[in-house]
């Protein structure tokens, strides 16, 4: 009981310092972590407890933000994707370990511990610039499923290979069996939840610890690691009505764990020498250097655009939760040693906070510049006194059916391929095209156009358009009133969306109930 005391004084004396330097909280939780078990040694079994407990709730956590049901129609890419990057990159971590020297078991663990990205980081970031719902958000949650899936696959191999191949078997099929019940109630028991259940905080919160409890006790039964277990309760349940709220009552518990995990990964953590420091630097270089270009290549083959494909290319080259879950096990089984579980550990807590700073937008645009095999814009001559809708998603289309009827031409240009294949299948003249790249605003005649119509969510992604299209007369949808500002200053005629809503309410209204508002008095 000292030892979790201490440890939960020090976590929170590394949230303080992180709120009070604005420094990222993670590495400030290990220094403190470290510092920790400098003055006060800690029994090793409570802070494999504090780890495996932490870890556990992170993972349930990344398992609720990952549903299925948003690929929607980027499910093959998203899986045609995360698997050649996870076998792609995982075969480059294994050559990468047996030339610095590891044996193959060891290896192995090195190389599974670098195909997973962090989901939380993935999509605090997505989430923070508003890209969680769009094409690439989308892309990009479907790959960081596809990569937990294979890890969780993956993980009775190296942890049950020295027990021989039917161990390993038996894990896989128990693997199986846990994904198959976590499949099917996300796809069968949630969609038959009614909307109009309610439950109090205190019910929701026990119901989703009740689920959590009960996929680790069946991962228990089974002989797998109860972090399998936590991350497919999280899947499972991501798909119910009421898991926003569920989400957001675990959050918080997350945060608690977090600090708790990371606090407790410092005190285990051993002093690193020069050669760790640098065979940790190789893993971080592997990571963030391979994955962009590689990720990017496969989504551009996949028909996205190259700026989108970038972008999740950066925001997943890192390593993830699941990276220290294999450290764990295989530090646990004693089949790696102290040095290599820090080894994991550093390049982990490295890209962790090296991926917000990477992808940037600033960074992104720089990188498309030297792009040496970025595709060409498919368009034989540029339009002219056209309508251009740029964006054509759940509003957009509803906007298209009115456009389509009047005597001018209409070219939808969106980054979306399902989206712009099932236009082009319809004999809608639509481009597969990003809408915040200059080069391709001027091949699809922004400049020259009747009018610009752009439904594109974020009003920075505008900018380009707004500076291009001078004279043209260009419409944004805009969410706020600082938004709408912010687009008229630029020359552009912004669309508030809430007035929008509210008229077409009232028009509703109006005709529903032959309700007809007075006349203002003379």
């Amino acid at each position: 009981m000292t030892g979790l005391t201490f440890i939960l004084v020090a976590a929170a004396i590394g949230f303080a310092l992180a709120r009070f330097t604005g420094l990222p909280s993670i590495p400030l939780l290990l220094l403190v972590g470290v510092g920790a078990s400098w003055l006060l040694p800690i029994d090793s079994d409570v802070l494999q407890d504090m780890l495996t407990l932490g870890l556990t709730v992170l993972v349930f956590v990344a398992g609720l933000e990952l549903n299925p049901d948003r690929l929607k129609e980027r499910g093959r890419a998203a899986v045609t994707v995360g698997v050649l990057q996870f076998f792609i990159l995982g075969g480059l971590g294994l050559g990468a370990a047996l030339i610095l020297g590891y044996k193959l078991e060891t290896a192995a663990f090195l190389a599974l511990a670098l195909t997973a990205s962090s989901t939380l980081v993935v999509v605090r970031v997505l989430q923070e610039r508003q890209l969680l719902f769009e094409p690439i958000g989308r892309l990009a949650t479907g790959i960081l499923l596809m990569q937990d899936l294979l890890v969780i696959l993956f993980i009775p191999v190296v942890i049950f290979l020295p027990d021989g191949w039917r161990a390993v078997g038996l894990g896989i099929v128990g693997t199986f069996v846990l994904m198959a019940l976590a499949a099917a109630v996300q796809r069968w028991v949630a969609p038959r939840v009614p909307l109009r259940i309610q439950l109090d905080d205190e019910t929701l919160l026990l119901l989703t610890v009740s689920v959590l409890f009960g996929f680790m006790g069946l991962a228990h039964l089974l002989g797998l690691p109860l972090v399998s277990g936590a991350f497919l309760a999280g899947v499972a349940l991501s798909g119910f009505p009421m898991a926003s709220l569920a989400r957001g009552q675990v959050n918080s518990l997350g945060e608690f764990f977090r600090a708790l995990f990371f606090t407790a990964l410092g005190a285990v953590l051993v002093l690193p020498g020069l050669g760790a420091l640098l065979q940790a630097l190789v893993f971080v270089l592997l990571l963030v250097v391979l994955t962009p270009p590689l990720v990017a290549f496969l989504a551009e083959r996949a028909g996205f655009s190259a700026r989108g494909a970038l972008t999740v290319g950066l925001l997943i080259a890192q390593a993830s939760e699941f990276s220290l879950v294999v450290a764990l096990q295989g530090m646990a089984g004693g089949q790696i040693s102290d040095e290599v579980f820090t080894i994991i550990a550093m390049v982990t807590v490295a890209t962790m906070v090296v991926t917000p700073l990477i992808s940037r937008e600033r960074v992104v645009w720089s990188l498309l510049a030297i792009h040496p095999f970025r595709s060409r814009l498919e368009v034989k001559e540029r339009p002219s006194d056209h309508i251009l809708l740029i964006g054509c998603g759940r509003h957009g289309q509803a906007l298209l059916e009115h456009l389509v009827i009047t005597r001018f031409e209409v070219i939808v240009l969106d980054d979306d391929p399902a989206l712009v294949r099932r236009l082009q299948d319809a004999g809608v003249p639509a481009i597969l095209g990003d809408g915040a790249d200059p080069k391709v605003l001027r091949r699809v005649g922004a400049d020259r156009a009747r009018i610009v119509i752009s439904t594109i969510r974020r009003r920075e992604d505008n900018g380009p358009l707004l500076l291009m299209a001078e004279g043209v007369h260009v419409l944004v949808r805009a969410f706020s009133d600082e938004d709408a500002e912010w687009i008229r200053r630029r020359g552009g005629d912004p669309v508030l969306y809430s007035d929008a809503a509210l008229r077409s309410f009232q028009e509703w209204y109006e005709s529903e109930s032959g309700f007809q508002p007075k006349e203002p008095a003379a």
